[in-house]
């Protein structure tokens, strides 16, 4: 005898939908991808109102201080480093570029940049160059850095010795500052461009090839 069939059961039962996945997991594939749409693929339970609330979470998070980003990894074994950065503009102003040279305390480069600036003046590139070279500085982890420029505009203004009276320096030159307090010590360098030859190489190599980083 066959068992009697619930007549109040559906013919057709809904399919149970998918659990939400975890905003750890949507945010680190947005992370590695940097594209909404290959997430909300990778997620299929995952709608574009989703995204947002969680992005939005992350923001609050953040406005309140309450969000930890990991340090950014160092270089073992590094007690100091060498920048030497350099800014070039064809034209002054004209096409600029960025060329930024890292290098431990036995004179080994570490790493090399170059980045094309577009349109604007010298001391802009310069400092354009110091900026991006600060920034690139702060993953090794060195207890000193040397930063060595051929500009001897830019490392007096840095040090103090000289004014900015361009207004259009002056968020440039707050910037490097604030940069530079970020490392327990450093020292700024004004040097020959001849010492710098790299730097002003990899500056015209951005501009020749258009590279932005």
């Amino acid at each position: 005898m066959s068992p009697e069939k619930n007549p109040e059961a559906p013919l057709f039962p809904e399919e149970k939908s998918p659990p939400p996945p975890a905003k750890e997991a949507v945010l680190s594939c947005l992370a590695q991808t940097l594209s909404v749409t290959k997430t909300l693929k990778r997620f299929p339970s995952l709608k574009p109102k989703d995204l947002q609330e969680i992005l939005a979470h992350c923001a609050r998070l953040i406005s309140r201080g309450e969000a930890k980003f990991p340090a950014p990894p160092s270089v073992p074994g590094i007690s100091e480093i060498s920048i030497h950065a350099d800014g070039a503009s064809r034209g002054n102003p004209g096409e600029a570029g960025a060329g930024v040279v890292i290098a431990d305390e036995h004179g080994k480069t570490l790493k090399e940049w170059k980045s094309y600036l577009g349109l604007t003046t010298n001391n802009v590139a310069e400092y354009r160059a110091v900026l991006l070279a600060l920034e690139k500085a702060s993953a090794f982890g060195a207890e000193r850095v040397i930063i060595n420029l051929d500009s001897e505009l830019v490392v007096r203004q840095l040090t103090g010795e000289y004014k900015v009276r361009e207004t259009h320096l002056k968020p440039l030159h707050q910037r490097a500052l604030e940069l530079l307090g970020t490392f327990p010590n450093y020292l700024l360098r004004h040097v020959p461009r001849e010492e710098n030859r790299r730097a002003d190489q990899l500056a015209n190599e951005a501009i020749d090839q258009k590279i932005r980083i």
